[in-house]
């Protein structure tokens, strides 16, 4: 890709991402605020209902307490003029525009109905406001009466009350298909008597059920005459307990949604916890912004919620004008940005782009080109300059690195011939040394041994120190012999089925046991009956040895060694523990290093040449193997190599 094209890319993308984001949040504020005015209104729109409810309530408690003083609810009632009591109550009921205004007398019992079939009897005295009028107090609230309680106060209220279910969806699930009881605007006042004496109450309300005049009425109020887009802004509910019982929310047909009930969310917010909704919801057939709150009874029971609700898409298509103004300069402001973006992309990139070429041209050897650019840009000329001294020093390091070089390469050529000529020489001596040294280990070891008679203890002695050295030199030239024949890269593995129990621990065990004898060591071998691999067995005899030797030598005179062979995850491993000084954290990693001597009284105190853990490693490693040492310094030391198994080889 083009410097040009991943300039303008990531201006680009830096722009996109930013205007992105601008509009993301802006768009989010903007719809946050449209949404949490409109959820504020509806708020305030509820309370206005609410205070309009209370305001009817306010008016039908005043008029009560007017009949109630009047001669209309004068107690005692006698027969004589309760016909023309009944005529004056009903005239004052109509008046004040009540479905209910009765009489009772100071027990409750009912004296006097204003409408058809203006029958008498009945008790009221448990009714609560009804019984607070009687205890000489007004009293107001909303209540619902049952179907036989709205036949007794008139014939006519219990068909008005009456409701079908309107099946809803999403609604709670209810076994009722109807509701025949009415919910009533309902107060009471006590007839004063001589004395401060309450003689009884006139009690009365206004049915809500189909009551068109109150819903609207808040509408009107609270709302005005504002439609939208030929629906009413704003509408009014009064549920009984879930079911719509007045309301100005019309069906798909334009009748008012009597019957239809809340939504089971709003039922179990309102009408089971008594809390307030105020969200968005699907109200039969339009988004509103709803508000909900419960309706309670005198006792303070939920008997059913007041809504209030403004069309949702007044407010989203004001959301969306907003938007759209907000959107058009951001749009602007994005599109001279992406210009800008070209032109300062051009700008910095032909420039660069022209020492993009001179620095690959100085890559592929060419110092001489310099790049010829027009530029304004005091940054980039000072860049040219830099590039073109910069191409000068190249230039003269590049001719001393190749003199240098050359002097280097013949040095090494020199050196990689000397190395040759030691590791042949190395090789030539020690296999001449190899001969005649174990002729003198074997000569010594009998003149010690007292086969060519017996000696003096100090002559013993002598000889016993000869062939240990002579043992020690043998090591050496071996260690030597292996190292010269690694570094020759000569040191070849001939694999081959075999036992490593029987083929290679068991023969060095027997071989080394005399050493662990000399120094009073125990020795405790865990060989199973057969392990086969495919391995080269004069190489691994070598590294057991080594293994072997090293616990001899190295270990705690009288201690323990044990030697312990085994298989894990497709492995097999051979493993030397010996009681001695053990090694130090410190020096573990240098174990296997070529001519390593650890800095510790146990490895000062005796002769090495630090090649045979390295030797070791090198054949094990060629077998694809590992090997490590673990350590308890100052109790114990173990070595441990593993190769794979001859399954796993294979």
């Amino acid at each position: 890709m083009r410097l040009w094209t991943r300039l303008v890319s990531a201006f680009l993308l830096v722009v996109a991402v930013l205007g992105g984001i601008t509009v993301y949040i802006g768009s989010r504020l903007i719809a946050d605020t449209v949404l949490g005015e409109a959820q504020h209104r509806t708020e305030l729109d509820l309370r206005s209902a609410r205070a309009r409810i209370q305001s009817r309530l306010d008016q039908i408690q005043s008029a009560l307490e007017h009949t109630a003083r009047s001669d209309t609810a004068r107690l005692p009632l006698n027969d004589d003029t309760r016909r023309t009591r009944q005529v004056a109550l009903e005239r004052e009921r109509l008046h004040c525009g009540l479905d209910v205004l009765t009489v009772c007398d100071a027990r409750g019992e009912v004296v006097l109905r204003s409408r058809h079939p203006y029958t008498q009897g009945g008790n009221r005295s448990l009714d609560p406001v009804v019984a607070k009028a009687l205890r000489g107090d007004p009293a107001s609230g909303i209540v619902t009466l049952h179907a036989d309680e709205l036949a007794a106060e008139g014939s006519e209220l219990p068909r008005q009350a009456f409701v079908s279910f309107v099946d809803t969806p999403h609604a709670k699930p209810r076994p009722e298909r109807s509701e025949s009881s009415g919910m009533m605007l309902w107060a009471a006042a006590p007839i004063p008597g001589e004395g401060g004496n309450t003689l009884g109450a006139v009690y009365g309300g206004v049915l809500l059920n189909r009551n068109w005049a109150i819903v609207d009425g808040i509408r009107n109020t609270v709302f005005g005459e504002q439609k939208y887009q030929g629906k009413e802004l704003g509408t009014v509910t009064i549920f009984q307990w879930d079911v719509r019982v007045a309301t100005n929310v019309t069906t798909a047909q334009g009748n008012r949604a009597i019957g239809t009930r809340v939504s089971e969310e709003v039922y179990d917010r309102v009408l089971e916890n008594g809390m307030r909704w105020i969200e968005r919801a699907f109200v039969v057939t339009d988004w509103y912004i709803s508000s909900y709150e419960p309706i309670r009874n005198p006792r303070g029971a939920v008997i059913g919620i007041l809504y209030t609700g403004i069309l949702e898409k007044k407010y989203t298509d004001l959301r969306n004008q907003i938007l759209r103004s907000f959107i058009t300069p951001v749009g602007l402001a994005i599109a001279v940005s992406i210009i800008l973006s070209l032109v300062v992309a051009r700008t910095i990139a032909r420039p660069l782009g022209d020492l993009v070429v001179a620095s690959g041209r100085l890559a592929n050897g060419d110092f001489d080109y310099r790049p010829h650019t027009n530029t304004s840009s005091p940054e980039v000329a000072a860049l040219e300059n830099a590039y073109a001294q910069m191409a000068d020093a190249i230039h003269q390091r590049d001719q001393a690195l190749t003199q240098r070089n050359t002097e280097l390469q013949q040095s090494n050529e020199q050196l990689t011939q000397l190395n040759r000529n030691y590791m042949e020489m190395l090789g030539f001596v020690t296999h001449e040394l190899k001969s005649p040294l174990s002729s003198m280990i074997f000569n010594a070891a009998a003149l010690r041994d007292g086969y060519f008679g017996t000696l003096t203890d100090d002559q013993k002695k002598a000889a016993a120190a000869i062939t240990r050295n002579a043992n020690y030199l043998s090591d050496m030239i071996a260690n030597y012999l292996s190292l010269s024949r690694i570094e020759k890269g000569e040191m070849e593995v001939h694999t081959q089925p075999i036992d490593l129990c029987g083929d290679v621990v068991a023969p060095m065990i027997d071989q080394t046991r005399a050493q662990f004898d000399r120094a009073k060591m125990s020795l405790e071998v865990h060989l199973p009956d057969r392990l086969d691999v495919v391995a080269d067995p004069e190489l691994l005899r070598v590294v057991v040895d080594n293994l072997l030797s090293n616990a001899a030598k190295y270990g705690k005179e009288g201690g323990r060694v044990d030697v312990e062979v085994g298989e894990s995850d497709g492995e097999a491993t051979v493993s030397v523990w010996n009681e001695g000084e053990g090694i130090s954290e410190a020096n573990l990693p240098k174990l296997f290093g070529k001519f390593v001597r650890l800095d510790q009284p146990s490895t000062k105190a005796r002769k090495g040449t630090g090649l045979g853990l390295f030797v070791c490693r090198e054949i094990i490693e060629k077998h694809g193997g590992r090997i490590w040492a673990e350590s308890e310094p100052g109790r114990s030391a173990r070595f441990t190599f593993a190769i794979p198994k001859a399954d796993a080889a294979e």
